[in-house]
């Protein structure tokens, strides 16, 4: 999170961010992530760390749900840590 902070909105890095679904916690449910609790206006910051550890994911400005279609604002963005942060 933070090498990620300059990327977020600017009302967004002074916030405190709270885990909400953690796969070691709450197992690989997608339904489960769907229903980790969030606001539908909070916003979201997944990170996935895949079989070979590299490091990547999403900024949503609303929470992440399950849609027919795309959602999401210009503060949208996909993010990896292989081997540095790109945005």
């Amino acid at each position: 999170v933070p090498q990620l902070g300059p990327q977020l909105p600017p009302r967004l890095t002074q916030q405190p961010w709270h885990l909400l679904y953690s796969t070691e916690r709450d197992g690989f449910s997608l339904r489960t992530l769907y229903r980790s609790g969030a606001r539908p206006d909070s916003p979201a910051l997944l990170l996935i760390r895949d079989t070979e550890a590299q490091a990547f994911g999403a900024f949503s400005a609303s929470a992440i749900r399950s849609s027919s279609g795309f959602y999401g604002t210009g503060e949208t963005f996909l993010f990896s840590f292989c081997p540095e942060l790109k945005v």
